[in-house]
């Protein structure tokens, strides 16, 4: 039994995969502490699927907190996990986008889930989660409300700021010129998807596309992002959160 875990600034993923098949997975707070992440999420297994600890061969740490944890772990690469997470979501995969908190990846994908290409954004977080938690809370909605509110615009607006401060402040002035909390959230959408698409014209994409990171758990997202970039896509198999947890769980099993 092999154990991914990526370890990200604020939340820590984990996956437990025997013979390639995902048996459980699991999500604490990272609360700056990999250490004591990692040991909870020991804990969760134990109590929710009864796993000791001691059946697992062996654990592989990607993500912010990898260099960090002091137990003995394999360092696996985050982008050769997304690569190995994707094919084995979508054995025919040649690309792969992943939004997650902080940032956006995009990666060409050869034989074998061989990484040929990749790229990150850049565009202070225009492009990943925390954009949008930003904006949410401008708005007085949660991340997971968005989806519904931006398919109920009837207009289209422009947003003009690429950095998610300036966003909150253009927000507010949309906000109190009256403008409809629908359309502006449809118009955020769009702007943080146009971003997404220039990262994947950066790699040149091609189908199919694996989508994960937490971002693709927004239906209204995926939705845009299909029409902006006419490209074969796939949601990650097992919740897009998790995609680099699995992909690290694969490459224990090699031992890099």
């Amino acid at each position: 039994m092999l154990l991914g875990c990526d370890i990200g600034t604020a939340a820590t993923k984990a996956v437990l995969i025997k013979d390639d098949k995902l048996l459980h997975k699991v999500k604490v707070a990272t609360n700056a502490n990999p250490d004591d992440a990692l040991q909870r999420v020991h804990a969760a297994f134990a109590s929710e699927a009864g796993i000791s600890a001691t059946v697992i061969e062996q654990t592989a740490i990607t993500g912010w907190g990898q260099q960090k944890v002091s137990a003995q772990h394999i360092n696996a690469n985050h982008m050769n996990c997304l690569a190995k997470a994707a094919v084995w979501s979508e054995p025919s995969a040649r690309s792969a986008l992943c939004l997650g908190a902080q940032q956006g990846i995009a990666l060409s994908i050869g034989k074998e889930a061989r990484l040929l290409d990749y790229r990150v954004s850049d565009k202070c977080a225009n492009g990943a989660g925390k954009f949008l938690d930003v904006i949410s809370e401008a708005l007085g909605c949660t991340v997971e409300e968005t989806a519904a509110i931006a398919e109920l615009s009837t207009n289209d607006l422009s947003m003009s700021s690429q950095c998610a401060v300036f966003a909150e402040s253009e927000v507010v002035s949309l906000v109190n010129a009256g403008e409809p909390v629908p359309d502006i959230m449809e118009a955020i959408f769009r702007s943080l998807i146009k971003n997404v698409a220039t990262l994947c014209k950066r790699v040149r994409v091609k189908g199919p596309l694996v989508l994960g990171g937490g971002l693709m758990n927004n239906h209204r997202l995926v939705a845009i992002l299909n029409d902006s970039i006419k490209t074969e896509t796939a949601v990650f198999a097992q919740d897009p959160d998790y995609m680099a947890a699995v992909g690290a769980a694969l490459l224990a099993k090699r031992g890099n």
